[in-house]
């Protein structure tokens, strides 16, 4: 400190550099702490020391620490769904006889009920999360109303070229495959 003319000058200190976060890395890292801590031990602490990013920052971006796990939660449930509709869309991509359709049906339905445990109960705790957080709810219901459209294209698709019955509402076959995944997830 020095004083110029009776008044006192302080030396100004230099902020420490500071990085834009990477959020789809908070995301990710939320993720893997909620899949082994659960959300009951799921600790900021933890992705502080794993991430760098300030408890500031965090609350920032997220709002608080149930704003940061319902990020993360959608974010593994539209992740782990559109898999499942991605999958479905590929086998069902191949078919091109109601022959194909047939053995088609099964390979979906084993994919279903392959789906790793973790990614089941994952989605159960998005579900119960979604029911007091509207936003979650929007969130995840837009999510699924993205991916039962891009199953309705696909039946629809199949339903012109004959193989599979025009009488049913192709919307609802989409809901059904959905619906399908879902029950072997609430049936664990």
């Amino acid at each position: 400190m020095s004083t110029t003319g009776g008044v006192k000058k302080t030396k100004i200190k230099k902020r420490a550099k500071r990085k834009t976060p990477d959020l789809h890395e908070i995301v990710e890292k939320t993720i893997a702490l909620l899949e082994r801590d659960g959300a009951v031990g799921f600790r900021i602490e933890d992705l502080i020391a794993q991430t760098g990013i300030s408890k500031s920052s965090l609350y920032l971006h997220f709002g608080d620490r149930d704003g940061l796990i319902a990020v993360a939660l959608e974010s593994a449930f539209v992740r782990d769904v559109r898999a499942n509709v991605d999958g479905a869309i590929a086998i069902f991509s191949k078919v091109k006889t109601k022959k194909q359709m047939q053995q088609a049906i099964p390979t979906l339905v084993d994919a279903a009920l392959n789906l790793r445990n973790d990614a089941r109960w994952q989605r159960v705790m998005v579900l119960s999360s979604a029911r007091h957080r509207q936003d979650l709810l929007k969130r995840i219901s837009d999510s699924q109303i993205m991916f039962n459209s891009a199953l309705e294209e696909i039946v629809r698709d199949k339903q012109q070229l004959g193989i599979i019955r025009n009488d049913l509402d192709a919307r609802e076959i989409g809901v059904l495959i959905q619906a399908a995944i879902f029950g072997r997830i609430f049936r664990d």
